[in-house]
């Protein structure tokens, strides 16, 4: 409790004194600006191109459904290769893309299929880097300055799309989408420089990188026996599949329900950034009103009574009041979302875990357009802005049962307490499978508490590398029970000596305690004599 007061109390500026994260935040401010800009271009070129009200949904899905499919292998490759080369790489291809769609739009050659394509082959950009930009967060600043930072980065976000869809509707109306274009090909310019200048220092380790299709398993084994992990996702698929409702059918929103123009478009963009912007000053004070549960249950009726007046009130300035809300919700969502999964992980772990829950995220981003354009165009927009609400609203009050407040606490720092077999031939890296054998004597009246803690030990050896783990009791010698676990090869079981963190230690020292007097576990190790 004393820490998060501390933190509490922390400006929220506090983060910008490092230097590093301060630059990269710029960096982040101006490249999102940028987007945010084209974002605009993009959608309002294709009302201009087609009236189709699946067609201008699918933009959005053209933006996040790459990401479903390359986040996680995205992700491995961040934790293998060297974050700020990666990241480099990933805005090189961005900036390429960018160029050819201001070069196509300003000649005159695009057209709604093409447009969908550029915006396709965007989103695979973005997507390869959207990992990486979230794990690098808490190698620049220290755990006490993580929410400030995540904070910033998120008011960083809606700084730059009000700033953005404000600047992209001026031009559009004087120049024309092409010229947003060129815009966000310039942004992409400042952030490459501030990313080739950082001098980045890779965490320590005396072991070679992991291999890319094992390390996408690891991802998935992790995530799969995380439920701090697990429990982030679910609510967040609860919120975002039916609040994407907003993106997919804004430009609609601002045409045909509001009868406006390429301004009203912006407007409303606007008005649910500055909703936003409101919302990330405002966290802190309602952080010690409310717990991460609580903050997104609440969030979400908002987002869903925002929503509805939306639908059922055609009136300008009830809509940017309306979107006010609703972005002010979206943010509070989106903050707690990230700062529940960046610490349910451990920094060797933490770009695929941060890509399996983008990958969630951008899925219900993906899909959910394609079923609310798909219901606006068989029934009416209000129609589909209503049906999504009512979802959004039930969803919020369903997934209370998977709670995502206290990761906050989770300790992932290594404890080294864990000293590495010493073999007694020679055993090469690749060799496995590996087998583990541990031996516990314990008296009847702890076993209850043994085996629950068991439990979570288990999981715990499956997230650092055990590919199967089971608990045995001895059938002959009662209060004798065998732990074993197999882990794919020798390499992998000397990565979980690093692995191990502080917070799993203390299920190893609870364990010890129960232990009968007088005895210690029995550590086994066998390995594959015919691997090869």
């Amino acid at each position: 409790m004393a820490q998060a007061a501390t933190a509490n109390t922390q400006s929220p500026w506090s983060p910008l004194k490092i230097a590093t994260f301060r630059w990269l935040w710029l960096a982040t401010l101006v490249s999102n600006t940028g987007s945010w800009m084209h974002e605009v271009g993009a959608g309002w070129l294709m009302t201009t191109l087609t009236t189709s009200p699946v067609m201008v949904a699918l933009m959005q899905t053209a933006t996040s459904l790459p990401a479903f499919f390359i986040l996680l292998p995205s992700g491995a490759l961040s934790d293998i290769l060297d974050r700020r080369k990666y990241l480099i790489g990933g805005n090189v291809g961005r900036l390429f893309v960018a160029v050819m769609l201001a070069a196509l739009t300003l000649g005159g050659f695009i057209n709604e299929w093409s447009l969908l394509g550029f915006t396709l082959i965007l989103g695979i950009n973005i997507a390869m880097i959207m990992p990486t930009w979230q794990s690098i967060i808490p190698e620049v600043v220290p755990r006490s300055e993580l929410q400030g930072a995540i904070g910033l980065n998120t008011l960083g976000m809606n700084v730059s799309r009000v700033i953005g869809s404000l600047i992209a509707g001026a031009i559009i109306a004087i120049s024309g989408s092409g010229a947003v274009f060129v815009c966000n090909a310039i942004s992409l310019v400042f952030i490459i420089t501030v990313l080739m200048r950082w001098k980045r220092v890779p965490p320590a380790t005396t072991l070679p990188p992991e291999r890319f299709l094992p390390a996408v398993q690891t991802g998935l084994r992790y995530t799969r026996h995380s439920p701090a992990l697990l429990a982030t996702i679910y609510r967040s698929i609860g919120f975002y599949f039916f609040a994407s409702v907003m993106w997919a059918l804004l430009p609609l929103i601002a045409r045909v329900l509001l009868e406006g123009n390429e301004r009203t478009y912006s407007y409303l963009f606007a008005a649910i950034s500055i909703g936003a912007i409101g919302s990330a000053f405002m966290l802190p004070k309602f952080r010690s009103w409310m717990n991460n549960d609580q903050l997104i249950t609440v969030a979400g009726l908002v987002f869903a009574a925002g929503m509805s007046a939306t639908a059922l009130v055609h009136n300008h300035i009830v809509a940017m009041l309306c979107l006010c809300l609703c972005g002010a919700a979206w943010i509070t969502v989106m903050t707690s979302a990230t700062l529940s999964a960046q610490t349910a992980l451990p920094n060797w772990v933490r770009s695929r875990g941060i890509a399996i829950f983008q990958m969630f995220f951008m899925g219900s981003l993906a899909i959910g357009p394609v079923v609310w354009g798909g219901i606006a165009e068989v029934t009416d927009l209000p129609t589909s802005m209503l049906i999504a609400s009512g979802g959004l609203a039930l969803a919020c009050l369903f997934t209370r049962r998977w709670p995502v407040s206290g990761n906050d606490q989770l300790d992932h720092t290594p404890s080294k307490h864990w000293v590495p077999p010493t073999p007694k031939f020679a055993i090469e890296h690749h060799q496995g499978p590996v087998m583990v054998t541990v031996r516990y004597e314990i008296a009847d009246a702890d076993v209850k508490k043994f085996l629950h803690e068991m439990h979570k030990l288990g999981k715990s050896r499956q997230r650092d590398g055990a590919v199967s783990w089971h608990i045995f009791a001895d059938a002959t010698i009662p209060g004798s029970y065998v732990e074993t676990y197999v882990i794919n090869t020798w390499l992998d079981h000397l990565r979980q000596h690093e692995r191990i963190s502080k917070q799993d230690a203390e299920i190893q020292y609870r364990i010890r305690a129960l232990l009968q007097p007088g005895s210690e576990p029995i550590v086994t190790h066998f390995v594959n004599p015919l691997a090869t």
